[in-house]
C-alpha cells in the first residue's frame, strides 16, 4: 500500500502513521508499506518516526536513517525530474537503493504533457478511456524499453568510471559527490555549504 494521502483519516502525528500501517500490515501482512514524504527541512526526524511505526519504504532521508540506527529496516526510493543515467546515480549516491521514473517514461510513449489526464481529454490517447482518443495512441512498449535500456547503460558507464560494479555499491557514497566549482564563482550560490550534505553517514 501507498500512504499518500491517507485513505482513511488526517495524519496529524507518527502515532496516526503507526496506526495505519498496523491497520494494513493486518490486512495483508506480507505486504511492502510505502510512505511517501515530501522532502522539507526536519524530514529525517519525521522518517525515523514513519520507520519505527513499522514502514517498509519512505523515500527520504539517508543520514538521519543511519545515524538512529534504522537504515537497514527500510528501502529508500526517490523519484522527481529523474530522467537520465546520471540522475540515477546521483540518487543513489545520495542514498537511494531504488529510483521512480514518471515524466519521462510517459513522453517515451507519446505524452506531450498538455496536464489533461484527469480530465479524460488526452489529446494523444496517453491517459484516457475515450475510445476516439485512445485510437491517437501510438507509443509502443519498444519505445519505453529502449529508454530503459539506455537509461541503464548510462549508469553502468557512469558507475565504472566511478570504480562501482554493483548499485548497491553507489548507496550512500557521497563521498563520490563533489560540488561544480562554477557554484563558488556566482553570487547566488558563492555560500552554498555542502559539507553536512555531502558528509557520509555510513
Amino acid at each position: 500500500g501507498l500512504i499518500s494521502p491517507p485513505p482513511h483519516h488526517d495524519m496529524y502525528s507518527i502515532e496516526d502513521v503507526a496506526q495505519l500501517i498496523m491497520d494494513l500490515k493486518n490486512a495483508n501482512n506480507t505486504a511492502r508499506i510505502s510512505v511517501k514524504l515530501v522532502a522539507r527541512v526536519g524530514i529525517g526526524v519525521i522518517a525515523s518516526g514513519v520507520v519505527k511505526g513499522k514502514a517498509d519504504h519512505l523515500t527520504t532521508t539517508h543520514q538521519t536513517l543511519v545515524l538512529n540506527g534504522l537504515r537497514d529496516r527500510v528501502t529508500v526510493q526517490t523519484d522527481g525530474q529523474v530522467r537520465t543515467g546520471r540522475d540515477v546515480v546521483i540518487a543513489a549516491l545520495l542514498g537511494a537503493e531504488e529510483v521512480a521514473f514518471t515524466t519521462a517514461p510517459l513522453i517515451t510513449l507519446g505524452c506531450i504533457m498538455m496536464r489533461k489526464c484527469h480530465l479524460n481529454t488526452c489529446p494523444v490517447g496517453v491517459a484516457t478511456q475515450d475510445p476516439e482518443l485512445r485510437k491517437k495512441f501510438n507509443g509502443q512498449p519498444e519505445h519505453l524499453i529502449n529508454y530503459l535500456f539506455l537509461i541503464a547503460e548510462d549508469v553502468r558507464s557512469i558507475m565504472s568510471g566511478l570504480g562501482c560494479r554493483t548499485f548497491n555499491e553507489l548507496v550512500g557514497r557521497t563521498d563520490l559527490l563533489r560540488p561544480k566549482a562554477h557554484l563558488k564563482e556566482h553570487w547566488k550560490t558563492a555560500n552554498l555549504d555542502f559539507t553536512d550534505l555531502l558528509k557520509p553517514a555510513w
